[in-house]
């Protein structure tokens, strides 16, 4: 590699060090407690560069769920091609919602979104965008699964909104780490809900020969 090429990619890896960086720190912290400084010495990196490639703490904080979100839609195409059929789509979309992914999965980062949310111009524009991105997503097995009529629903974007809140509300008692809560139950809850919502047949929620993992 030559050192023009070494240069330019130089500073995308920056870029991510301190996007992955400040993941860490608000993980550990919260957004509230997290400070430029400590992602500025959890990335190696100065607080200058943060704030030249961020502008400030909660840029960097909206960016970095954007890589996690990139990061989750990546494992979510590849893993859903080797699934068969809208049904086990739909399952593996509850596993990796409640927690056996990046992103979607990580939901104590959501939680600080909402928060701030709430009054912040800039995350509510990012809660919206990460929130559009997560329905399509949803929309899109649905859609699979109502023109291969194995789901019924006379309103599938009055459905989507619904199975998404139930998730936004059961992922907060994951993070909360409420008692009754596991991500095991999570994906009870969600799937036995979404069953119900897109009148899906027992027959067809059986792993069969209708669904399932490609075979290789």
């Amino acid at each position: 590699m030559t050192k023009a090429a070494l240069a330019a990619k130089a500073p995308e890896e920056r870029r991510e060090r301190i996007l992955r960086a400040t993941i860490a720190v608000v993980r550990e912290r919260g957004f509230a407690g997290a400070r430029v400084t400590d992602i500025a010495v959890e990335a190696g990196t100065s607080q200058g560069l943060v704030l030249y490639h961020f502008g400030s703490l909660a840029g960097a904080f909206a960016a970095s769920l954007t890589l996690l979100e990139d990061e989750f839609y990546e494992e979510l195409e590849r893993n859903l091609s080797e699934v068969v059929g809208p049904v086990p789509r739909l399952r593996h979309i509850a596993e990796l919602g409640a927690g056996y992914g990046p992103a979607v999965g990580d939901w104590r980062l959501w939680l600080e979104l909402w928060v701030r949310a709430i009054r912040d111009d800039d995350a509510r524009a990012a809660r919206e965008s990460l929130d559009t991105r997560w329905r399509g997503a949803l929309r899109q097995v649905v859609d699979e699964g109502l023109a291969a009529r194995v789901f019924a629903t006379s309103d599938p974007k009055a459905s989507v909104l619904r199975l998404a809140a139930l998730m936004d509300g059961l992922a907060i008692q994951l993070a909360l780490a409420d008692p009754g809560m596991t991500t095991g139950k999570f994906t009870e809850l969600w799937w036995k809900s979404a069953v119900l919502e897109l009148g899906i047949s027992p027959v067809n929620t059986a792993t069969g020969p209708q669904g399932g993992r490609k075979k290789r």
